[in-house]
C-alpha cells in the first residue's frame, strides 16, 4: 500500500525542520556562534569584512550585515555582527573578541 501525498509531504517537512534544527546546534558550537567562542581578529575594522565573507550556515549563500555593535559578555568586551541570509532569510549573530597587542 503506497502513503498519501499528505503523509509523504508531512514527513518531508518534519525531516527538513529537524535538518535546520541540527545546522543551527552546529552553527553555534562554531567559532564566532556564540560568546563562549569568539573569533579572534586583529581590529574591529576587519569585522565586518570577515562576517560578510562567511556563508550562511542554512542554506550557504551570502549574508549582510543589520548590525555591529559592542558588548559585554561575562565580562569580556566583544564585537557583535548581526547577520541576515539574503536567499534565505536566516538571522543570527557573529561573535569577535579584539586581540591585545602583545
Amino acid at each position: 500500500m503506497t502513503k498519501r501525498s499528505r503523509t509523504e509531504r508531512r514527513a518531508r517537512e518534519r525531516a527538513t525542520a529537524k535538518l535546520v534544527r541540527d545546522k543551527w546546534k552546529i552553527a553555534t558550537f562554531e567559532p564566532g556562534g556564540a560568546p563562549e567562542r569568539p573569533i579572534v581578529v586583529v581590529s574591529a575594522s576587519v569585522v565586518e569584512s570577515h562576517a560578510r565573507a562567511l556563508p550562511c550556515a542554512l542554506c550557504g549563500a551570502s549574508v549582510r550585515i543589520d548590525e555591529h555593535v559592542a558588548e559585554e559578555h561575562d565580562g569580556q568586551r566583544l564585537r557583535v555582527t548581526h547577520i541576515t541570509c539574503m536567499q534565505c532569510g536566516a538571522s543570527r549573530p557573529l561573535y569577535y573578541r579584539i586581540a591585545q597587542p602583545n
